[in-house]
Formats: structure tokens, C-alpha cells, sequence
């Protein structure tokens, strides 16, 4: 298994090399959402997806997409 958090703010991604074939991915946000006052119909939103790739070792990765209006924690595991 493989797991980690990541702090994120604004916009972007990560990519995370995977140690093998994951057999169950899951990534959420760690706490509720609290909108901010200035921007109330901003929805926080979190993607994730699994990339073949021959050039990694282990041939995977994981990559997280996020796009928060304040600072958001994101938990995410991978099981083999």
C-alpha cells in the first residue's frame, strides 16, 4: 500500500509514481468545504486518474488534479 496528504492551494497538479498495479485508488478531501464569503459559488473540485508509463519503474502513476479557493488538505491511497 501506498498513501499520502497533500496541502494544495489555487490550481494545479501532482504526479506520483506508483510501486505496482494498483488494484484500488482512492483521493478526497480530508475536511468539509468552507466557502469563502468573496466567492460563494466557487465549488471545490478533485480529480484523479492512473497512467500507464513504461519509463517509470513499477510502470504507473497516479496523478491528482485540484482546483480549491483556499487551502485544502487531500488524502489519497493506493492498495496492490
Amino acid at each position: 500500500m501506498q498513501a499520502g496528504e497533500l496541502i494544495v492551494t489555487g490550481r494545479d497538479k501532482a504526479h506520483i509514481i506508483l510501486h505496482g498495479y494498483p488494484r484500488e485508488v482512492s483521493c478526497h478531501f480530508t475536511h468539509a468545504t468552507e466557502h469563502v464569503p468573496c466567492n460563494p459559488h466557487h465549488e471545490d473540485w478533485l480529480e484523479y486518474e492512473v497512467h500507464a508509463h513504461k519509463e517509470v519503474h513499477g510502470g504507473f502513476i497516479l496523478v491528482i488534479k485540484w482546483h480549491v479557493s483556499g487551502v485544502r488538505e487531500i488524502a489519497w491511497h493506493v492498495h496492490y
